[in-house]
């Protein structure tokens, strides 16, 4: 892709092909065209992973919102089964490793649980990396809600859903919330966590046709931290412990350590998924050589 820098992913060794297709979850406000994730799909080719995917959330990349149904860590409302049907349907006996940050970690998490219970788990699938899992989501929530995040980064994340929601077109919106809750969404100025917090429950509403009654409800089934225990593939987890969006407790890394397909890396430090050395780093980070190689490993042991 034309503005990437042919330094990234150089220090990656090459290894023998007959690699997985690289299957890529990003953040939830994260895309394609996002520096970070074309630094990992770069050390995935360099060293050697020839078919890499990136998948993007419903209604990002001006993907088309022709449903009421937002992308969420959460069993039928999970888009994964269906981008992983769509690749096994055309790529006939090829296997799949996936890798996920943030969000997108947390999709992969609930398909390998949630997904199993359903039989939504396809037999390419090899397994597994994600970095910068949210664990609990109500503490996830608290932490984004609160200063400085909010004013740095929460705030802008409420106000794209409501311009997504105000855009002109998306008249099922309008004809599901009915006019004054409507009118409701456009008057905030999301400058509150009140109002991020009135937004998100108006979204429930909305989007899922009644799969979370609250926000509480939402924290409660979709934390990773309530699924583990029965992950159907391997799973390599990073995180770091100065995470200011994904807070872990020692609760949760107990909950981690009981399930036997998963390996969990925790750093000091590193930030929500940065791990970078400085501030504006010209080579690929350290995140990517990480991931890279534990789908390595991954691939060679469960091809």
């Amino acid at each position: 892709s034309s503005g990437i820098n042919a330094e990234y992913g150089k220090n990656v060794p090459a290894i023998i092909n007959d690699k997985p297709i690289i299957l890529i979850f990003p953040g939830l406000a994260e895309l394609t065209h996002r520096t970070n994730i074309k630094t990992l799909c770069v050390a995935y080719l360099q060293a050697g992973f020839e078919d890499v995917f990136v998948c993007n959330h419903r209604g990002r990349c001006n993907t088309p919102f022709k449903t009421p149904q937002m992308s969420t860590p959460h069993g039928r409302f999970n888009d994964v089964h269906n981008i992983v049907n769509h690749i096994v349907q055309n790529e006939a006996g090829r296997k799949i490793l996936m890798a996920g940050h943030c969000f997108g970690g947390q999709c992969i998490v609930d398909y390998f649980t949630t997904g199993q219970k359903i039989n939504l788990v396809s037999d390419q699938i090899l397994g597994a990396v994600v970095n910068s899992v949210m664990w609990n989501t109500r503490k996830c929530y608290e932490v984004a809600c609160a200063e400085p995040l909010y004013s740095i980064y929460t705030k802008k994340v409420g106000e794209v859903y409501r311009n997504f929601i105000m855009t002109p077109g998306q008249d099922m919106f309008a004809e599901r919330l009915g006019s004054e809750k409507y009118k409701l969404i456009s008057d905030l100025s999301m400058k509150t966590p009140h109002d991020f917090y009135l937004l998100q429950d108006l979204l429930w509403e909305v989007f899922f046709d009644g799969a979370f009654s609250d926000l509480d409800d939402h924290a409660d089934i979709t934390s990773p931290s309530n699924k583990i225990g029965n992950l159907a593939r391997p799973m390599v987890v990073i995180n770091a412990a100065d995470d200011p969006v994904s807070p872990i407790s020692s609760e949760d890394i107990t909950l981690i350590e009981k399930d036997a397909n998963l390996c969990f890396w925790l750093f000091a430090s590193g930030g929500h998924g940065a791990y970078v050395s400085q501030l504006f780093p010209n080579t690929f980070n350290f995140i990517d050589g990480a991931m890279v190689e534990c789908s390595d490993i991954i691939s060679l042991n469960c091809l």
